[in-house]
């Protein structure tokens, strides 16, 4: 793939399972396998754009002989690096039904034609600029053939945060300016401290890194798949799990489906003792907007075993110390050899586990996937 593809690539989906074709690693080289006959759709998602060796956006086509694919309608036999797109492919945002009380779902995907590939889907709340969560999978039978070359885009806000600066929001400039307001110069001092790392990062819902083509990772980019992270526990024990879970979809050759969103409000308390809720930002009428989670949680889902395991950070390097009655589950993080962390060091996240189960009962909105057996 690495040396053959097109300056636009386009995605090959596989006729039957109408599921994008993705390589798998072997060795140290990405290699995208189909079988001679075997029938695909070469596409080129998004307004306006088309393949340009034969001028249709959707091209039916056979693997041939020789490493090509015979367009069945232009009658062409093309290699691989001359299946470029006008342009690179575009995802499209469709907005659904509700998802809890006004919140609504959002998908992320793959239009062609009538035909919809899904990526991901988001239960978004606008009245408080809030994702309660993000819906993916992880292929572990290509997670280590993922496009490590590809320069993040910037993020996007979308047709989402109408009249909202949410890019200027979660500038560090901003935060601090934000803190300052709420807590007074000083102690907006102790709680942003760049040095340490303790700004609120733009955390990822559902990562780029979970996914293997350069567009699938860009579509990760938008302001409704994010939530504010402090970066200490972004680049801490979160990131620590998330390279556990694709290290676990690979090793197992499984397909994991994540869930991740997050709960409550942080409260840091004033020079008074007084606990004050976090937001980044408020609207012209004073309404608080963009919450700083309380806690990070993500569920990881075989559904071919069923089983499942729910993980929960908290999402406050300020702590003291961590409360017996924070922690909503019975703990069951040593059950987990395949997670490598330091989960209870604070300003990393501190970290405890749940069943999904135990997790549904605390946070509504969760998914409820039953009395599953833990993921291990």
């Amino acid at each position: 793939m690495d040396a053959d593809s097109p300056k636009n690539p386009p995605h090959l989906i596989n006729k039957v399972t109408k599921e994008i074709i993705q390589p798998m690693l072997h060795g140290s080289s990405r290699i995208l396998t189909l079988t001679k006959g075997q029938q695909i759709a070469i596409v080129c998602e998004g307004s306006n754009n088309i393949l340009t060796a034969t001028g249709q956006q959707r091209n039916y086509a056979i693997c041939g002989s020789h490493n090509t694919f015979e367009i069945e309608h232009a009658k062409l036999r093309l290699w691989l690096n001359e299946t470029g797109c006008k342009k690179a492919v575009k995802e499209t945002i469709r907005v659904k039904s509700t998802c809890h009380h006004s919140a609504r779902l959002i998908q992320i995907g793959w239009q062609i034609d009538q035909d919809f590939i899904e990526q991901l889907t988001l239960c978004y709340d606008k009245l408080a600029a809030n994702t309660l969560y993000s819906t993916g999978r992880i292929i572990g039978a290509s997670i280590q053939a993922d496009d490590e070359s590809n320069k993040r885009p910037s993020f996007r806000k979308g047709q989402f945060y109408s009249g909202i600066d949410v890019e200027k929001a979660y500038t560090q400039s901003e935060q601090m300016l934000t803190m300052i307001q709420l807590f007074g110069a000083v102690l907006a001092a102790k709680y942003i401290n760049v040095a340490k790392s303790y700004y609120f990062a733009r955390g990822h819902l559902a990562p780029d890194g979970d996914f293997i083509d350069a567009a699938s990772q860009d579509a990760t980019y938008y302001y409704i798949n994010v939530a504010p992270q402090w970066q200490s526990v972004n680049n801490g024990n979160w990131r620590a799990l998330e390279s556990a879970v694709r290290n676990l979809a690979a090793s197992r050759v499984l397909t994991l489906t994540t869930y991740t969103g997050g709960f409550d409000v942080l409260k840091l308390p004033n020079s008074h003792g007084k606990d004050i809720p976090i937001y980044l930002t408020i609207d012209d009428k004073n309404n608080s907007l963009i919450p700083v989670p309380k806690y990070y949680w993500k569920v990881v889902h075989d559904p071919l075993s069923k089983t499942a395991t729910a993980f929960v950070a908290f999402n406050n390097p300020h702590m003291n110390v961590v409360k017996a009655e924070d922690i909503f589950c019975e703990d069951v993080c040593d059950q987990l050899p395949w997670v490598t962390w330091k989960r209870r060091k604070i300003p990393s996240g501190y970290m405890f586990c749940c069943t999904v189960q135990a997790l549904s009962d605390a946070i509504p909105y969760a998914p409820k996937l039953g009395a599953f057996p833990l993921l291990v």
